[in-house]
């Protein structure tokens, strides 16, 4: 059986930030590596790296990969498989605007790609194509002035994936 399930974005730019926090420079590390073991790991590293690379084919810069961004994909995804949840307003954490506030990631632009699908060979492919067909999530992965990123996903049980970029402009 083969479920694909594709949500337009949310983009929302300045005047949604709490007060000013200081973000040590350590969270900007490196994507996932792709040799690591971890299957989830892997699988994050190749959405990342498709995004980026329809970010080329449109003449677009990279965006960067920032830890503290892909803990909140992380933890939308693990939120939205747990609690039976589909879309961008957590109904415990709130919208993506007030879950990046409450967690110290200052941005002055956010966006938010979500997919959940079962029963896909290749989850990473099927999500940015799916994505790259969506004018809202395209418009979210093409937008020029995102400058880093983070995905997260999370894997049921019975092998449903929920995949999440976000997109922020500091």
């Amino acid at each position: 059986m083969r479920a694909t399930i594709l949500i337009a974005l949310t983009l929302l730019q300045s005047g949604c930030v709490g007060p000013p926090v200081r973000v040590p420079q350590a969270q900007y590390a490196a994507p996932p590596a792709q040799g690591s073991g971890d299957p989830l790991r892997v699988l994050t590293r190749k959405v990342f790296d498709k995004v980026n690379r329809q970010r080329r084919l449109h003449s677009l810069r990279e965006v960067i990969w920032n830890d503290a961004v892909a803990e909140q994909a992380r933890r939308h995804s693990s939120n939205m498989m747990e609690r039976g949840f589909f879309g961008h307003a957590d109904p415990q954490r709130g919208g993506l605007a007030t879950r990046l506030s409450r967690a110290g990631i200052r941005w002055i632009r956010c966006g938010e790609n979500i997919y959940r699908e079962s029963g896909m060979d290749e989850p990473a492919d099927d999500a940015v194509e799916g994505w790259m067909r969506s004018p809202a999530h395209r418009a979210s992965i093409l937008d020029p002035l995102f400058t880093q990123s983070g995905v997260g996903i999370a894997i049921s049980a019975d092998t449903e994936y929920f995949i999440t970029q976000i997109f922020v402009r500091r």
